[in-house]
């Protein structure tokens, strides 16, 4: 069955059973912790399903275990898609099935192409050989569905992560899907890209396909899902139809963590200081030849206890200032930058770190932590200087440290010698903080410091930011996410195209201002 140049199996609505997917008693252990206890809940044919809980509530363990990442032999219990048992002995039964997972962190083969990708061990064939003719033409129709102004070429490592999540989903539906799992499928996508996405899985569910929707984002929850489940410490706690519920994201978060969405940003009153950073028709550079500078003549500063939010979308040149902030861009600077009102370069890092800029990049796994390395050694890892003696690093006063900042901010763990990348995302993000406020920075610039963040850590980190600030530190928050801006910030900045669009110097701030002035619409 072909729709809008979407391919599916075939399923006539007399042939679907009224419940697609259904778990009964499903179980899941690692060591004595249960992932899952005795998990049974069903979701219906043809309905988009929206799948929430906090990190380590069991979502994905759940739905890994649908698509068979989990193998047969590895839980308890049973799955049945439309009413028949099965038990994937792996990822490629699973699909065999029509079951499909895009997770939240994809595994790509940066090298090869988009074309390559997308019909990876499916080539279409002519006489025994890959038809490359008709693989091209197949991979731009799908690129057109998509609307990515991408040639199918074009290596997958080239691409940006948006792009390469959209490629991603793209194949599943190029498979027969007709159970389509989505991990945060839009934590690196625009609204317009959402919504496009939003597009594809709406045209899906007319046809039938059920989806699986993971997500932190509430309020896409009443714009996509016709039903939200809710889970907690591996268990179903709540299981609602939208269209029964007059408040679906405040139902969610007070079943997920007990408390109501307007305590989600605890936003306290401040009077800042003096001015701790100014820039003055900053500009960065692009790396690549004949391309145009993602930030151009940018002027702004932030005062000593104060949370300056800065707001984009993917493109506006707000991530690229970030980076530029503690000298991680790649292209060249112009302009000037001052610290407390003198100059200062911010070439490198480590000129940055000279004088008080720490940085909580936006891929914390990729750019802010060494994931083999232990809570420990990452905690300590910008501040290693003050723990050598005699040329070795005093190893009693390291772990009395790190001690000290995984209580006060409650990071969980095992043992400060796990890890790192076994933490939840949460969890994670307080050692990247930790590090950092180990470093005694004067400036912390935030780039989406709650992506991929379940609510309760998020109040968390929001009280973090609180008591920076409250210590007369400078805070920056860089972050496509407008309801978190408006909600944190004493000052709003907006960016479009490189460029300053709009500043808003004391709330209540308007959501549909910000909103106008970063899409490129008058009216600021």
């Amino acid at each position: 069955m072909v729709r809008e140049g979407l391919t599916v199996m075939s399923v006539a609505p007399a042939q679907k059973a009224e419940v697609a997917i259904e778990a009964i008693d499903v179980s899941k252990r690692y060591g004595a912790a249960y992932a899952l206890a005795d998990v049974s809940v069903s979701w219906l044919a043809g309905d988009v399903h929206a799948i929430a809980g906090e990190n380590g509530a069991g979502k994905s363990t759940l739905v890994k275990i649908i698509s068979g990442v989990i193998g047969a032999g590895d839980y308890d219990g049973t799955i049945r898609i439309d009413g028949e048992p099965v038990r994937f002995a792996g990822v490629r039964d699973a699909e065999r099935a029509g079951v499909f997972l895009v997770p939240q962190e994809l595994n790509i083969v940066p090298e090869i192409s988009v074309a390559d990708y997308l019909y990876l061990n499916r080539e279409p064939q002519h006489r025994g050989v890959i038809d490359l003719h008709q693989l091209l033409a197949d991979t731009a129709r799908w690129l057109e569905t998509f609307r990515l102004p991408i040639s199918p070429l074009t290596k997958m490592g080239e691409l940006r992560s948006h792009e390469q999540q959209l490629v991603s989903i793209a194949r599943a539906m190029t498979q027969g899907v007709r159970i389509l799992i989505l991990d945060e499928p839009t934590a690196s996508l625009t609204a317009q890209e959402t919504e496009l996405l939003f597009e594809r899985v709406r045209a899906f569910r007319d046809l039938g396909v059920t989806t699986l929707y993971i997500s932190h984002r509430l309020a896409e929850f009443e714009a996509i899902a016709d039903a939200v489940t809710v889970m907690r410490d591996g268990r179903i706690v709540d299981v609602f139809r939208i269209a029964d519920e007059p408040h679906p994201p405040q139902r969610v978060v007070r079943a997920m963590v007990g408390r109501d969405l307007s305590e989600l940003y605890p936003k306290e009153t401040r009077t800042p200081g003096e001015v701790r950073l100014s820039l003055e028709n900053w500009t960065v550079g692009s790396p690549a030849a004949k391309r145009r500078d993602p930030v151009r003549d940018v002027s702004l500063s932030v005062r000593a206890g104060e949370v300056l939010g800065i707001f984009g979308l993917v493109g506006s040149g707000s991530s690229d200032l970030a980076r530029s902030l503690f000298g991680a861009h790649k292209g060249k600077v112009s302009g000037t930058v001052k610290i407390g009102g003198d100059p200062v370069l911010l070439r490198t890092p480590r000129e940055a770190m000279a004088v008080g800029i720490a940085y909580l990049p936006s891929d914390r796994k990729r750019d802010g932590l060494v994931a083999g390395m232990s809570v420990a050694a990452n905690l300590t890892l910008a501040s290693l200087g003050n723990l050598i003696g005699g040329g070795m690093i005093d190893r009693r006063s390291e772990l009395t440290s790190v001690r000290q900042y995984v209580d006060a901010l409650r990071i969980k763990v095992a043992s400060v010698e796990q890890p790192v990348g076994d933490l939840s995302g949460g969890n994670q993000q307080k050692v990247v903080a930790a590090k950092w406020l180990r470093s005694d920075p004067d400036i912390i610039v935030f780039e989406e410091p709650t992506r991929g963040v379940d609510v309760g850590a998020r109040v968390e980190i929001y009280n973090l930011i609180n008591d920076i600030a409250r210590q007369g530190k400078a805070v920056i928050i860089v972050s496509t996410d407008l309801p978190e801006i408006i909600g944190m910030s004493d000052r709003v900045i907006a960016m479009r195209d490189g460029t300053v669009a709009g500043e808003w110097s004391s709330g209540p701030f308007r959501e549909a201002d910000i909103m106008l002035a970063a899409a490129g619409s008058s009216g600021v």
